[in-house]
């Protein structure tokens, strides 16, 4: 019997299938490989496999087959029904992939231009490498791209790297993707993404011309919380299986086989653990926006949201994540974190239950109150990752700390 071929599937279908090789032994469900080390039929197998010659795994710190499977589904779907090819390659955590970038194109002497609207954990990293490594980091507002040009030009090309985030982490703003793309590349340097808000099904940087693209695959890519995981995909494929790949290889920062197993099983449900992410966060974010104790609700599906129509235009859905501004500040903010029963209290997100944080103090307490206020991420805000529960009940359980 003839097989179908799955190179041109749909989304749904690459995200539930594995491609297991074939042998005597045929699981249904991708084994987990549980070993450090992989054997040869002979000396000169080995040789050719360590040279490069031939397909084949030599040790778990350089590639596993657990790790390749998410990688090259990630790669599907991060370029899916776009003539664009990108090479992923998986680290055990968002940051350290976000690291290999860093380490593998900049160098002494190099200016770092980021959003300053990020994941607090980031800055801190931009902070404290960029001190060490000697590389210039500069803190800017991606929608106005005026300055941002004019902060391209006095660093006279030294700019290396443009980093930005969107939806942004905590105060989800959208960010004009193709604009940013084209000025990068007018003046020369690249354009990093953390497409972790949104997941490959609800936007695809690719098709903006961007030149790398990251997650943190610990969160709706897994969507369990149950395992550590990033993912740095680049359009420079060469650059990615030599520079960045020396850079894991060297610091042992592949994700472990469990996890990448782990994350691969949460895959298989993404299509529709996203659209009800989607429909969930719609919902409590129009029945916050009409609540007397709430100044403002940052959602991009609300059309009062200054980014709304860019969202419509750039994304296929406005994700499972808002954020919102209670009217009496971090007073409320607290005795809302201690009143809730359902929503957890916790720093992560995108998993399957509600997730709530207040960032000032918790994921960005890392970021000087300075740059906090001035992008965003004041003391009152509250950020909800909104789960997969009957969304009647997550509003009940706000209602009633609400009061």
């Amino acid at each position: 019997m003839k097989k179908k071929n799955t190179a041109t599937a749909s989304i749904a279908t690459i995200c539930a299938q594995d491609e297991i090789a074939t042998g005597k032994v045929k699981p249904h469900i991708q084994p987990l490989y549980a070993s450090s080390t992989y054997i040869y039929e002979s000396p000169e197998e080995a040789s050719k496999i360590f040279a490069g010659k031939e397909q084949g795994f030599i040790y778990s710190r350089w590639s596993h087959p657990n790790a390749e499977t998410v990688e090259k589904k990630i790669e599907r779907l991060e370029t899916f029904d776009l003539k664009v090819e990108a090479k992923a390659l998986m680290f055990s955590s968002g940051m350290a992939a976000l690291s290999a970038l860093f380490q593998s194109l900049l160098k002494p002497g190099d200016v770092l231009i980021a959003q300053g609207n990020i994941y607090g954990t980031s800055i801190d990293y931009f902070n404290h490498f960029g001190s060490v490594q000697g590389v210039k980091i500069i803190y800017a507002d991606f929608k106005k791209l005026k300055e941002l040009e004019q902060l391209l030009k006095a660093e006279k090309g030294k700019v290396k790297l443009l980093y930005t985030e969107t939806p942004s982490n905590p105060t989800i703003n959208c960010y004009d993707l193709k604009a940013l793309s084209l000025l990068a590349k007018k003046h020369k340097a690249k354009l990093a993404v953390d497409n972790t808000f949104a997941s490959p099904l609800l936007q695809q940087p690719f098709a903006f011309g961007v030149d790398f693209v990251l997650h943190s695959t610990t969160k709706f890519l897994n969507g369990h919380g149950n395992a550590l995981g990033g993912v740095l995909l680049g359009t420079d494929v060469s650059f990615m299986k030599e520079n960045v790949w020396k850079v894991r290889k060297l610091h042992g920062s592949i994700v472990a086989p469990f996890d990448a197993w782990l994350l691969n099983t949460g895959i298989k449900t993404l299509p529709l653990r996203m659209k009800q992410h989607c429909l969930n966060a719609q919902q409590i974010a129009e029945y916050l926006h009409k609540h007397k104790a709430i100044v403002k609700v940052n959602y991009l599906g609300l059309k009062t949201h200054e980014d709304h129509i860019l969202a419509a235009k750039q994304m296929k859905g406005f994700g499972g994540v808002l954020s919102f501004e209670l009217k009496e500040g971090i007073k409320a903010g607290r005795k809302l974190m201690k009143q809730v029963a359902l929503c957890k209290l916790t720093a992560s997100l995108g998993t399957c239950d509600t997730l709530i944080q207040h960032p000032a103090s918790m994921s960005h307490s890392f970021v000087p109150k300075k740059q906090r206020d001035a992008f965003g991420i004041t003391d009152g805000l509250v950020r909800l990752s909104v789960g997969l529960e009957d969304a009647n009940d997550i509003i009940t359980d706000l209602a009633q700390s609400l009061k």
